[in-house]
């Protein structure tokens, strides 16, 4: 009877591994941020590469906004549009024809994606300054990588205000050599980064600096994982294999809702979860002292290159929904901020939007989820305002 019940046990755990195998694949097909151990060293095919290599592949920063570029997307208020400078920057209504006396750089909340050219808080700042603001940000960049754009612009750059705008989760962005393996999918985002040691900050060129790299990326798959903390420490965490039961259950609060939703067919309430996640590692990487280092040192050379080249250095921090509702762990973004506050100015929105009563509105949302709604940029060139203004009227009266 014992056997028998052993046999009837052992056929429904094949059964149900079975299923869940079969579970694994389809929904892995609608939702890439669903991993298995053939995505550690994924195809890349040729067409998709040559997209990239003509839309956005920037050998030395990993990606950059082309010149002249249009686009447009789908957010819950209708669809939005954006063009693109012939400089790379993004186009500025009403200032085509002024010289840019603030400049910004970062990431996709400083370019500020899902809203219309005039709703970015580059231009509206511009408004109340009464001056023309050049909005260098680009998507999904860490503060390394903006830096690093700063640096390249820095011989032309005609404004004597530099504004770098970043989201808490940079943190996470200047960790990562290969977005894959934090951000499941994203498989074309090989970058730079730096690392921190006795010698001060070290840069690490991109693995990936030609077509031909991403033929051969798994020849330096060793390398690369070696400066990508992400691969051990989330990657393999996260991937589902055999036994499924096992890997579902020890990491249930991510896969259990995230397989529930995208049965559902909910996929921005399993991108959500990938968010809300995400915020977690964020929240993890502010409590780690080798972490927050690396970041201070990033802002310390930000500061450092503006003022060897005479122009005024504001870092901004944006917050997205995810960052609002975690706890700030024993207050440690609050003192990574102190200690950038100890080498620049630093505006940091994060209190403002928390004390919105009307949080929500201060976003919009859209396919890769939410950013600044029009009122949220409109609030955080309120913010700026203050801050720049009076640097402005310093470097005037120094010319």
């Amino acid at each position: 009877m014992m056997r028998a019940a052993a046999v009837t046990a052992a056929l429904a755990l094949a059964a149900s591994e079975a299923a869940l195998a079969v579970l694994v694949r389809r929904c892995r097909r609608d939702f890439p941020w669903l991993i298995t151990p053939r995505d550690a060293t994924p195809d890349i095919p040729v067409d998709v590469v040559e997209r990239h290599l003509e839309r956005s592949f920037d050998a030395e920063l990993g990606w950059c906004r082309r010149p002249h570029e249009r686009g447009s997307e789908e957010t819950d208020a209708g669809t939005t549009t954006y063009r693109v400078d012939e400089l790379g920057r993004r186009h500025n209504p009403g200032f085509e024809d002024q010289p840019a006396r603030v400049a910004c750089f970062g990431d996709s909340f400083v370019f500020c994606r899902l809203v219309d050219d005039h709703h970015t808080w580059p231009h509206l700042l511009g408004l109340r300054l009464g001056v023309n603001v050049a909005n260098y940000g680009v998507g999904n960049y860490g503060l390394d990588q903006a830096l690093l754009r700063l640096e390249r612009e820095l011989p032309t750059l005609e404004s004597s205000v530099v504004v770098m705008g970043v989201v808490p989760e940079t943190i996470a962005r200047v960790h990562s050599y290969w977005k894959h393996y934090f951000e499941y999918g994203n498989v074309l985002a090989f970058k730079p980064r730096f690392t921190l040691g006795p010698a001060g900050l070290r840069l690490h060129p991109s693995a990936v600096r030609s077509a031909a790299d991403y033929r051969t990326y798994t020849d330096d798959l060793s390398a690369i994982r070696r400066l990508d903390p992400f691969y051990e420490a989330k990657f393999r965490r996260d991937t589902l294999f055999f036994p499924y039961t096992v890997t579902i259950v020890r990491r249930a609060r991510r896969h259990v809702p995230l397989l529930t939703h995208v049965l559902r067919g909910d996929r921005r309430r399993a991108f959500d979860v990938v968010l809300r996640d995400n915020a977690r590692w964020t929240a993890r990487l502010y409590a780690d002292q080798k972490a927050t280092d690396l970041l201070v040192a990033l802002a310390q050379r930000f500061a450092a290159v503006c003022r060897s080249a005479g122009k005024h250095p504001v870092l901004l921090v944006i917050p997205q929904p995810a960052d609002l509702r975690r706890r700030d762990r024993g207050g440690a973004h609050e003192a990574t901020v102190r200690r950038l506050r100890a080498t620049l100015p630093v505006v940091d929105v994060s209190g403002r939007f928390r004390a919105d009563p009307d949080r929500h509105g201060l976003f919009t949302y859209g396919r890769l989820g939410p950013h600044c709604s029009p009122k949220g940029n409109a609030v955080v060139a309120e913010e700026l305002h203050p801050v720049v203004a009076p640097l402005l009227a310093r470097a005037a009266t120094s010319r």
